[in-house]
């Protein structure tokens, strides 16, 4: 058994940054191993579903491109790579045992081994997903205070003192293969997704962690900054960033930090701030949170009593209006324009995907285009005749490419305007469909496409060397575009 003390070390693997934000002090138990190092996956998204249907017994590249909605030629290229690539046998129909190995994602024999650390949680014991090659040490000025304080900006002289997290005294568990095996098995699959080349709910049946050792017998006491921040998506008040900068929140953090704020009063004076409805001098914590609750519940039930039938819709919803409150303060900061108007566009497009999943179009009726053809989307569009389709709008959906708007039929996860262009086509079968009955006035898609390509334009650097004219997004720019998205999605009420 291992207990923490303090001993005056404290860690740091992210930037010192400001803003509105807590710093705190979590106590951590420090164990040297050595471990697998995460490596980048061979395959990308299209080569492992081409590999995988193979394996499956699909080999025919037209049903492939039936199922995986890829277009023939890339499959027959993937298929060229993976024979190249040993991966695949001369006939392309059937999966070599190296190309098994890869697609299983195994570890070979060969792996290289690295000396690192693995943390443990002191509060908890549990071990963080997290395997680090070395310590990042951070320097107090005064070595000797209880409460440390750290220069952020030596040009500026400004300084953070976090918050120090009550470590407690539990004996925390020991580190056995178990516990590395479960912590490096979500660290694996936590630098997988970071790399954005997929994340499945579930791991491989084996994991192969040869070698694998603690490298010395007692752990190391110290204590690792963290920041703190208010829960952007609103389903609880506060969240950790990850210390490591390797996801956007500490996942593994989240139940404990909140049994802490529960529990300390000093930490949750110092968070209120952070949340933008005050916390009455008689309100616990947990009646705060409630009540905060409460009133976006409220909020939506009075403006929004309808959206209570569609959960996914209400969640963006939700998402929304706490975006539009935040603006409302002031938070006009360059991040929260851009979330705010990431979450205009998240909700046009579940409203998309309930239409399309509500009136499922045939897709059998949309033409095979050998190549992209905007003036025969643009026949497509004007024949079904649906009120609030302007000339201007179909003139934009048009660039659409063909494929994209099959996929989106299927699988309603595509672009907002081909989302749109898919939710289109259900109208053919449908008397009753809402965009048969609701005309311009009411849909006005044109602010649609506007804010489509606001949102891209805020996903993508901007500046004077790209020769493309730009829209300033701006605090009545974003509130505009929210009271869009709310109203637009208030005309289909009487359908869901």
């Amino acid at each position: 058994m291992a207990v923490f003390v303090e001993t005056g070390t404290y860690l740091r693997f992210d930037s010192l940054r400001g803003g509105k934000k807590c710093p705190v002090l979590w106590p951590v138990l420090v164990h040297r191993v050595l471990y697998p190092e995460a490596r980048r996956p061979q395959l990308n998204l299209f080569q492992r579903a081409v590999l995988g249907l193979i394996r499956a017994r699909t080999v025919q590249v037209e049903a492939i491109a039936e199922l995986t909605g890829l277009h023939q030629n890339l499959i027959k290229l993937i298929l060229a790579q993976g024979v190249s690539n040993g991966w695949l046998l001369e006939d392309a129909q059937s999966l070599t045992a190296n190309g098994e190995r890869l697609l299983d994602d195994e570890e070979t024999d060969d792996a290289q081994l690295k000396s690192g650390y693995l943390l443990q949680d002191a509060l908890t014991g549990q071990f963080w997903p997290r395997l680090l090659p070395q310590l990042n040490l951070l320097e107090p000025q005064d070595p000797l205070a209880r409460f440390p304080a750290f220069l952020v900006d030596r040009k500026t002289g400004q300084t953070i003192r976090p918050y120090m997290i009550s470590s407690g005294k539990l004996d925390l568990q020991p580190l056995d293969h178990e516990s590395l095996t479960l912590a490096y098995r979500d660290y694996r699959e936590d630098y997988r997704a970071s790399q954005q080349l997929g994340q499945g709910s579930q791991q491989s049946k084996q994991i192969r962690l040869h070698g694998v050792q603690r490298l010395d017998d007692v752990p190391q006491s110290a204590r690792l900054l963290v920041w703190l921040t208010a829960d952007d998506d609103g389903s609880d008040l506060w969240s950790a960033k990850d210390p490591f900068e390797l996801r956007e929140k500490a996942w593994w953090l989240q139940d404990t930090l909140l049994d802490v704020i529960e529990s300390d009063h000093g930490l949750l004076k110092r968070l209120e701030p952070l949340v933008g409805v005050p916390r009455a001098d008689n309100q616990t914590f947990e009646q705060w949170r409630d009540a905060l609750h409460k009133q976006t519940e409220l909020q939506v039930l009075i403006a929004f009593p309808w959206v209570e039938r569609q959960p996914d819709i209400k969640r963006h919803l939700v998402a929304l209006l706490v975006r539009q409150e935040k603006l409302q303060q002031g938070d006009s900061r360059d991040q929260e324009l851009d979330a705010a108007m990431m979450e205009c566009q998240k909700l046009l497009e579940v409203v998309m995907q309930w239409l399309i999943r509500q009136y499922p179009a045939d897709v059998g009726r949309l033409p095979k285009q050998q190549r992209f053809d905007p003036t025969h989307n643009q026949q497509i569009l004007s024949a079904l005749q649906l009120p609030a389709f302007t000339e201007d709008v179909i003139r934009l959906l048009s660039r659409q490419k063909i494929e994209q708007v099959i996929r989106a039929c299927s699988k309603p996860s595509d672009s907002l305007k081909a989302l749109l262009f898919a939710a289109a086509m259900g109208t053919l079968q449908a008397p009753q469909h809402p965009l048969k009955l609701l005309g311009n006035r009411e849909l006005q898609l044109d602010k649609l496409m506007e804010l489509a390509n606001l949102r891209n334009q805020s996903s993508h650097a901007q500046s004077r060397f790209t020769g493309r004219e730009t829209t300033q997004l701006t605090s009545r720019v974003a509130l505009d575009s929210i009271q869009y998205a709310l109203g637009f999605t208030a005309y289909f009420k009487e359908w869901m």
